[in-house]
């Protein structure tokens, strides 16, 4: 078997049997779900676990109805070999078929990334996992025979998150309809978006489309661990609509209980930064980047866009820099940003700015430059982060515009907070 990804360099976004895919890092993925976790008075389980399921069985419906001559066992190793490609770990269905209906999980991104969190955990924090052996199950119903058509229920007896050697699930057909909505999912239709314009710096000596084209082309695929150890990190090829739908259910439930979104914006830019300073600050003192890309660049400035033309090819949208002041502030604007085309499919128009992941990256792009120098090859640590975020004169970034929100594009703007 082969996973078929397209990866649109014209939009800068990657689909995979219908589903949007972009890279991430451990440390964002760890951050964002403690993030969703940590309230106690909103069902972050719920929002975890739903949300996965919901995007898996989306995407396997898809590719299931593009082999209609695909087997069982074919449809089940063609799961694994998602799970294990996108950099999520290893999935055994190996005695799936026997009685207890069993998935074990000996390799587990989720699982490896949350033990990383400072604290004791005492639940299981594989939701991810979870959602995604659920989204499985549901989209092969029908072929599990009789008494799956009444429902399932999913258990988990062993994980990774609290010192397992593997994760281990059962899966149980029964009088259960926890997961009978996926059928019913419908995405709205998206509108037609402008034009995406070339680049407006021209002068600086970046090659985007040679970045895009070797960026994109690299074997960035799970390993025999099912992990992508890349840049000093571990990705994952991660659905869009996962990241989209967890934040921005978390952000209903913040709003419903605070009467506002404004804890839930500081958050999940907050997510944003971590991600920035992580995924952008790792790929800028890798061998990668020091071999390919840094001996191109003259000043901080072709740092910025030597970034930019990266991002343009992790699936995260079309980024544009408008306004570039060296140390002073940034204008990006990016075409298609996943988060508004995710908020759109599901959510509707939205009626605030909801670019949380780009606000944070943003700010964090101009912090490592300018203000962490990251052209001297610093150490990525809890210091400097605290450093860059907030003591002195840091970076912020602001949403002035939302393609969510009926705009042509999302833009955010990028000053000094003194």
């Amino acid at each position: 078997m082969s996973i078929q990804v397209d990866f649109q360099s014209a939009k800068g976004l990657v689909n995979v049997y219908g589903q949007s895919m972009l890279f991430h890092c451990n440390h964002y993925n760890r951050y964002l779900q403690q993030t969703i976790e940590d309230p106690d008075y909103i069902d972050s389980e719920k929002i975890l676990l739903q949300s996965a399921a919901e995007t898996v069985y989306l995407q396997l419906k898809a590719c299931f109805a593009q082999n209609p001559d695909w087997k069982l066992a074919d449809k089940l190793a063609m799961a694994s070999e998602i799970f294990q490609f996108a950099g999520f770990g290893i999935l055994d269905f190996s005695k799936f078929a026997d009685s207890g209906h069993s998935v074990t999980v000996p390799s587990s991104h989720f699982g490896l990334a949350m033990k990383l969190n400072v604290g004791h955990r005492t639940k299981a924090a594989e939701y991810f996992d979870k959602g995604f052996i659920a989204g499985v199950v549901e989209a092969l119903k029908d072929e599990l025979g009789p008494e799956f058509q009444k429902g399932f229920t999913l258990t988990q007896s062993q994980s990774i998150s609290l010192g397992d050697d593997y994760c281990r699930y059962v899966v149980k057909a029964g009088e259960s309809p926890a997961f009978d909505w996926l059928e019913k999912l419908v995405p709205a239709e998206l509108p037609a978006f402008c034009e995406i314009p070339e680049r407006k710096f021209t002068e600086t000596p970046v090659d985007e489309a040679g970045i895009v084209q070797a960026v994109s082309g690299l074997p960035l695929v799970g390993d025999e661990e099912g992990l992508i150890p890349a840049f000093g990190l571990y990705l994952t090829r991660m659905y869009a609509d996962y990241y989209n739908k967890t934040s921005f259910r978390f952000e209903e439930e913040l709003q419903k209980q605070m009467g506002s979104v404004e804890l839930a914006t500081e958050l999940l830019v907050e997510s944003g930064h971590i991600c920035a300073f992580n995924t952008f600050g790792g790929i800028m003192k890798s061998a990668e980047w020091k071999a390919l890309i840094q001996p191109h660049l003259q000043e901080k400035a072709d740092w910025v866009h030597g970034m930019v033309a990266v991002t343009n090819a992790l699936g995260w949208g079309i980024w544009r820099v408008e306004e570039l002041v060296p140390g002073e502030k940034l204008v990006m604007r990016i075409y298609e940003d996943y988060e508004s085309l995710g908020y759109l499919r599901w959510f509707g128009k939205a009626d605030h700015p909801i670019s949380y992941l780009a606000t944070g990256g943003c700010a964090g792009l101009m912090n490592l430059i300018y203000y962490g120098d990251i052209t001297t090859d610093p150490v990525l640590d809890k210091e400097l982060y605290v450093k860059l975020f907030q003591e002195g004169a840091y970076f912020v970034g602001k949403q002035t515009k939302c393609l969510a929100m009926g705009d042509e594009y999302t833009e955010i703007v990028v000053v000094r907070n003194q």
